[in-house]
């Protein structure tokens, strides 16, 4: 039980798991309370299939066991030795995860992960050059240039504040900005520090199309600059990824569609690391099946929600690409354990 539930809350964590219905809630304008009733679905799909192929496996193993007899937790233990020198084999080759269906890591692959605009502003909203990743505009202080861009890569977007080289970065007291939406709509962003930078509390929501003015105190005075961000249509790499996404150039896909592609994806991607833990307890029958399946449900589901909400909640320094880089390694590492402790320890 305890092996099975460090796999399946490990393999929960990978952002292939979670990361996707960031993205689709802030794609699909979800509530985080809908977003989270969504990747709990889907992990219940997720759960259901695994736990459909480990009956297959479990029936097998019951009814080999009847004619093996006591050389059973041989069987059973050097089959689960020879899963763990797969998976330590396959780490080994830099294969840390075996299905990365949405792209990872947080960072974005093609359709995958966050998406960027495609322009930049010099020093106001009339002159502009095309660029290519982050929209980012550079403002001139009087006393260096500010870079200020709206970041979203694989995280809830915000603004982050950056000083040129030989700019000064200015104290968070010293700076504030308030847009305007083309329907009257203002927000107003306070900022705090962050390792070389300073990020906005608060989010920014779709559609990233509105003027903004930055405030940048200085002595007794303030100045302020105007800087206008238009929203484009982004062009993505395959339709399974956009539904995953929840976007489609500019306009949100149905909740119906996007929800089901999520679904479909991610339940016939099932855990397979968790189908040896179901082998190693064989010998517990059919009762030992059902208290590890409703293991592998608590972990799963709660390992997506949990760090699916502290996603969309701003925990973006939450780094967990060592679990995708390292994920075959532990999950050898741990089946080798359980094979061991099956032939010789009795487990």
């Amino acid at each position: 039980m305890a092996t099975g539930f460090v796999v399946a809350f490990a393999h929960a964590a990978i952002p292939t798991h979670w990361l996707p219905f960031v993205m689709a809630g802030r794609g699909q304008r979800w509530s985080k309370g809908k977003t989270l009733m969504v990747v709990a679905l889907c992990g219940a799909g997720h759960v259901l299939f695994t736990t459909m192929l480990g009956v297959l496996v479990v029936w097998l193993g019951i009814e080999t066991s009847k004619w093996t007899g006591t050389v059973f937790p041989w069987i059973a233990g050097g089959a689960l030795i020879l899963f763990g020198l797969y998976y330590l084999v396959r780490q080994a080759r830099g294969e840390g995860h075996g299905h990365s269906h949405f792209g990872s890591g947080g960072h974005s692959h093609g359709g995958h992960g966050g998406h960027s605009h495609g322009h930049s502003h010099a020093q106001g909203p009339n002159q502009h050059t095309h660029g290519h990743e982050d929209e980012t505009k550079r403002i001139d202080t009087g006393h260096g240039m500010l870079l200020l861009e709206v970041f979203e890569d694989g995280v809830p977007p915000r603004f982050r504040l950056r000083a040129e080289a030989g700019a000064d970065l200015p104290g968070v007291e010293a700076v504030s900005l308030e847009t305007l939406r083309p329907d009257g709509a203002r927000q107003s962003f306070s900022f705090v520090a962050r390792d070389g930078f300073l990020e906005s509390r608060e989010e920014i929501p779709e559609p990233h199309e509105f003027d903004a003015t930055f405030s940048l105190a200085h002595g007794s005075h303030a100045h302020r600059h105007a800087l206008s961000y238009k929203e484009h249509a982004h062009a993505h790499a395959a339709p399974a990824a956009n539904a995953a996404r929840g976007v489609t150039g500019a306009a949100p896909k149905s909740d119906r569609a996007v929800i089901v592609s999520l679904f479909t994806l991610l339940t016939f991607s099932p855990c397979e690391g968790f189908l040896p833990v179901y082998l190693s307890g064989i010998s517990y029958g059919w009762p030992g099946f059902l208290l590890l399946s409703a293991v592998l449900s608590v972990a799963t589901i709660s390992g997506m929600v949990i760090f699916t909400w502290l996603t969309m909640s701003g925990i973006e320094r939450l780094r967990l690409e060592f679990l995708e880089r390292y994920e075959s390694g532990i999950l050898g590492s741990l089946l080798m354990f359980l094979g061991v402790g099956i032939i010789f320890l009795g487990f």
